[in-house]
């Protein structure tokens, strides 16, 4: 068997960040001033032709060095040139020490340095309108993937960033590159930023901090981050839904692309947070609904919904239902709740009940005992 996700999970989550000053298991906030290093802060382009080479053709540069602003320090630099009408660039980081699957309020603030003065015309568009600064937390790591575009394939970001001056799912737009001040042409200056916005930890207790710009501007664009503070609070815990579910066993299974718009549940729109998840699930028999072609994503889990997906997950195997003796299950989720009682996802220490709601923790130490055999 090869191991998807670990089942020293508990041991993962008891582990502090080596590069900050603080997890989430001690403290409620984290600051990073790149005084000693970068942080661990990954730089990451998307937006550009997938095509050996490129990157030089498209001039990125990035590097932790001195911010060229008298007693600024060091801080994180990034450049790009934009040839393809539309170029996304910046930092992302790791943050760990959050409860799994639980949901937390975040606020970010940065500073930002910028030369660009305000008002000016460019190819494409402003050198400083045009250029929109995001930020975002989430729980998928964020990457590229190459994506065809008719007879191109571009490397594209596989969470939702919103395009150029508008935000998505997984970035907020919090301002732009054009300096306050356009008294000192040609000088770097900091603009401050700020984010506040909800985001739930994976399975591991991890979330992903981004921090970039989306470039409208056809040519280059470069940057300097510093003083980036993250700090969090804990959001009331709603129910499990059926959507945040399947979202839930996408996010485990590493995001496998889906196209949203195959799902052919009615209830299910295109533009739903969970619409690729579902639609990946429903694609590979992991999920069926409720057989009128409604999924009802809005709806609790409950635990028996929960082992028959998780059970679909592993190609529904042969169980032995005399494990369910005496225990109260819907008849087309027996051979699930059996096998997956078998192999250890779901916790022994307390009552089983197939046809209550499961809740978050239950659900994610389902989800953390996955395993999937080579």
């Amino acid at each position: 068997m090869k191991k998807l996700i670990s089942t020293g999970l508990a041991a993962i989550l008891t582990v502090s960040m080596l590069t900050a000053a603080a997890s989430a298991a001690d403290s409620t906030s984290v600051q990073f001033d790149f005084s000693q290093s970068d942080s661990g802060f990954v730089p990451i382009f998307a937006d550009y032709p997938n095509t050996e080479g490129v990157e030089e053709f498209y001039e990125f540069r990035h590097s932790w060095g001195e911010v060229p602003i008298p007693g600024a320090g060091n801080g994180l630099f990034i450049s790009g040139n934009n040839h393809s009408d539309d170029l996304f660039m910046g930092y992302v980081k790791m943050l760990d020490g959050f409860a799994p699957a639980r949901t937390y309020r975040f606020t970010v603030s940065f500073k930002l340095a910028t030369d660009v003065e305000g008002g000016l015309v460019g190819v494409g568009g402003s050198p400083g309108e045009s250029v929109a600064v995001k930020c975002g937390v989430t729980s998928a790591r964020p990457t590229t993937v190459p994506v065809d575009n008719g007879a191109f394939s571009y490397h594209r970001m596989n969470i939702d960033t919103g395009r150029q001056s508008n935000g998505g799912k997984d970035m907020m737009v919090v301002g732009d590159m054009a300096k306050t001040e356009n008294n000192r042409p040609g000088e770097y200056e900091f603009k401050e930023f700020h984010a506040e916005l909800d985001a739930a930890a994976d399975i591991r207790g991890e979330v992903y901090l981004i921090i970039a710009t989306d470039s409208g501007f056809e040519a280059t664009t470069s940057y300097y981050l510093d003083d980036i503070t993250v700090s969090w609070t804990d959001t009331e815990q709603p129910a499990v839904t059926r959507g945040q579910a399947v979202q839930m066993l996408f996010d485990t299974a590493d995001r496998a692309h889906a196209n949203p718009g195959n799902c052919t549940f009615h209830d299910v729109a295109e533009d739903a947070p969970y619409a690729e998840a579902v639609a990946w699930a429903q694609q590979n028999g992991y999920v069926n609904g409720y057989g009128d072609k409604r999924f009802g994503p809005e709806d609790s889990m409950t635990v028996e919904q929960a082992m028959v997906m998780i059970y679909r997950f592993f190609g529904s195997p042969s169980a032995d239902l005399s494990r369910l003796d005496g225990l109260e299950c819907s008849a087309w989720a027996r051979e699930a709740m059996a096998w997956t009682m078998a192999n250890g996802f779901l916790r022994s220490s307390e009552a089983i009940l197939p046809q209550s709601a499961i809740s978050m923790e239950d659900l994610t130490y389902s989800l953390s005992q996955i395993v999937v055999a080579t």
